[in-house]
């Protein structure tokens, strides 16, 4: 069954704690991790399976496939350099957690080309060795995206997560996420 992307119920905050407050492109990347970990977690290759048939759809084959060559090397690198557990919901659930925001605000900060925010945000998830391929595949995901007319909106309080990772201070945006 093909996903049914809607518009968000508010574009009034600017970082969402809820999959409804998310624009489709940014459901897309939520959705396709979420699906992508639970295959990892599981074993089970048919997640995988609906993430590369949904990338196809949006895509194209051929797009679609260098579309899932990035998010799997972004995958990766979260999984292969991450400062710590990296927090995640079921598919299906309505909630974000405030990595989930950071990975889509990561894509994002590539596709308008914010090299400070992407570093920022990359810095924050994984530890320096990982930053240059996670960047790389962000910048492959959102200019695939991009292509397709599936702009990501740049969130307004993930740019304090950059100024403040520059300080060696907390995030202060980046607690307001929802986790559980």
């Amino acid at each position: 069954m093909p996903l049914a992307f809607t518009s968000p119920a508010s574009k009034q905050t600017p970082w969402p704690t809820s999959t409804a407050e998310l624009e489709p492109s940014e459901r897309l990347i939520v959705w396709a991790f979420r699906r992508w970990v639970l295959g990892l977690a599981q074993n089970n290759g048919g997640h995988w399976s609906l993430v590369w048939n949904e990338f196809v759809r949006q895509f194209g084959a051929g797009d679609g496939k260098e579309a899932m060559t990035g998010f799997a090397k972004l995958v990766k690198g979260l999984h292969g350099h991450a400062r710590r557990s990296i927090g995640h919901h079921q598919p299906c659930c309505s909630c974000l957690c405030a990595d989930e925001v950071s990975i889509v605000c990561l894509v994002a900060a590539c596709q308008h080309r914010q090299p400070r925010l992407a570093r920022g945000l990359a810095e924050w998830l994984v530890l320096p060795d990982g930053a240059g391929d996670l960047l790389a595949a962000a910048v492959q995901l959102g200019h695939i995206m991009r292509r397709h007319g599936l702009r990501l909106p740049v969130r307004t309080q993930a740019r304090g997560v950059a100024e403040a990772l520059d300080k060696q201070e907390a995030a202060p945006a980046l607690s307001q996420a929802t986790m559980h």
